[in-house]
C-alpha cells in the first residue's frame, strides 16, 4: 500500500514537471513588455545622463515611468506583477532582454550614424 502511494505521487510529480504552466491572464504578453521596457531603459538613460541629486533623480524617473505606463495604458502594478512572472520564467526573461537589447542598439545605432547629407556627394 504505502509503496504504491509512493510510486502514484512519483508519476504525479514527473507529469506535473512536463506541463508548462499557463500565463495568468493579468500578465502583460511578451510584445507589451518589450515594448514598455526599451522605453524604461530609454528613461533610465535619459535620467542618469542628468547631473542631478539622487533624490531629484528619482522623482524624475518616477515622473516618466508614469508617463511610459500611461502611454502604454497600463498600471505599476500589472508592470511588476508581469515582471516577476517573467524573472521566475527565465526563458521568456532571457527572449525579452535580447529583444529589448537588440533594440536598443539599432536605435543607438541610428542616433549616432551619419546621415546622407553629412557625407560628401559625389560629382562626376
Amino acid at each position: 500500500m504505502l509503496k504504491s502511494l509512493f510510486l502514484l505521487t512519483v508519476l504525479l510529480l514527473i507529469g506535473s514537471c512536463d506541463s508548462k504552466p499557463e500565463r495568468p491572464e493579468d500578465i502583460m504578453s511578451e510584445s507589451e513588455m518589450v515594448e514598455v521596457l526599451i522605453d524604461i531603459r530609454i528613461a533610465e538613460g535619459q535620467v542618469s545622463g542628468l547631473t542631478l541629486t539622487a533624490d531629484s533623480a528619482r522623482v524624475l524617473f518616477s515622473y516618466l515611468e508614469k508617463d511610459i505606463f500611461n502611454k502604454f495604458q497600463v498600471d505599476s502594478a500589472i508592470y511588476l506583477k508581469s515582471y516577476e512572472y517573467y524573472m521566475l520564467h527565465p526563458e521568456e526573461f532571457l527572449r525579452i532582454t535580447d529583444i529589448v537589447l537588440d533594440s536598443l542598439k539599432v536605435r543607438r545605432q541610428r542616433l549616432t550614424a551619419p546621415s546622407k547629407e553629412d557625407s560628401p556627394i559625389e560629382k562626376e
